[in-house]
C-alpha cells in the first residue's frame, strides 16, 4: 500500500474523531515513524499506521472512554489507567480494531504501550519503542531538549533514548500531579542499572 493510500483509508475516520490540532499531531508521528523505518528495521505500512492511529481515542472525554474500556473488557493493571494520559492507549488499540479493521497484533500492542499503560505485551519491540519516541518528536512547536533525544534516536542508541524519555516522563508527570504508571517507573529503574550515565545526561538542550 502507497502512503497516500494508507493515509486516505484513514483520514475519514480520524477527521471525524480528532480536533485539528491532534490530526495535526498524529500526522507528524506518523511521518517520524516513516523516517525511523529504515534505521530500526521496520515494517514501513506498520510504522505509519501506529504514527497515524496512536492517539484516536486521545480526545474522546474520560466518561467516554471508560465506557470503552468496560466494552472492551480491558482490564485496567493499576488505578492510574483510569486517567486519560494512560487510558486512551488502551482504548485506542481497541477502538482502531473495532472501527477499522486492524488486526496486526503489532501494531495494536504498540498503541496501547505507547502511554507506558498495559501489560506490557510488545513494550520493548522495535515498534514500540519507536512509537514512544515519535509521539514526543513531532509536537507542533520545539521543545528544550528535543534536539538532544532525536540525535539519541536517530543515531539508534535505543536504551539511552528510552532512559531520556522515561526521565523526562517522570519529571513532566510529577510537575503536572500525573500519577506515575509503575510500567514507566520500573522501566526507568532497569534502565538505569543498565545504561551507564552522568549527572548531565538529563540535562536539556
Amino acid at each position: 500500500m502507497s502512503d497516500k493510500k494508507l493515509i486516505d483509508r484513514y483520514l475519514p475516520f480520524l477527521k471525524s474523531i480528532l480536533t485539528p490540532p491532534r490530526l495535526q499531531h498524529s500526522l507528524g508521528v506518523m511521518r517520524v515513524m516513516a523516517e525511523l523505518t529504515s534505521i530500526y528495521s521496520l515494517d514501513r505500512a506498520q510504522a505509519m499506521t501506529a504514527g497515524l492511529l496512536h492517539d484516536v481515542a486521545r480526545d474522546l472525554s474520560s466518561e467516554d472512554q471508560l465506557v470503552l474500556a468496560e466494552e472492551a473488557g480491558i482490564e485496567l493493571c493499576d488505578p492510574c489507567e483510569q486517567h486519560p494520559v494512560y487510558l486512551h492507549a488502551l482504548v485506542g488499540a481497541y477502538l482502531v480494531a473495532k472501527e477499522l479493521g486492524i488486526t496486526d497484533r503489532l501494531i495494536l500492542d504498540a498503541i496501547a504501550a505507547h502511554s507506558y499503560a498495559g501489560t506490557g505485551r510488545s513494550f520493548d519491540m522495535p515498534l514500540s519503542q519507536c512509537l514512544r519516541s515519535a509521539d514526543i518528536l513531532a509536537p507542533s512547536q520545539e521543545w528544550l531538549g528535543m534536539k538532544k533525544l532525536k540525535g539519541v534516536v536517530y543515531a539508534r542508541r535505543t536504551e539511552e533514548a528510552a532512559l531520556l524519555q522515561c526521565g523526562w516522563f517522570i519529571e513532566y508527570f510529577q510537575k503536572q500531579r500525573v500519577p506515575v504508571h509503575p510500567n514507566l517507573a520500573r522501566q526507568y529503574q532497569v534502565l538505569g542499572t543498565k545504561v551507564i550515565v552522568t549527572e548531565s545526561f538529563f540535562e536539556r538542550w
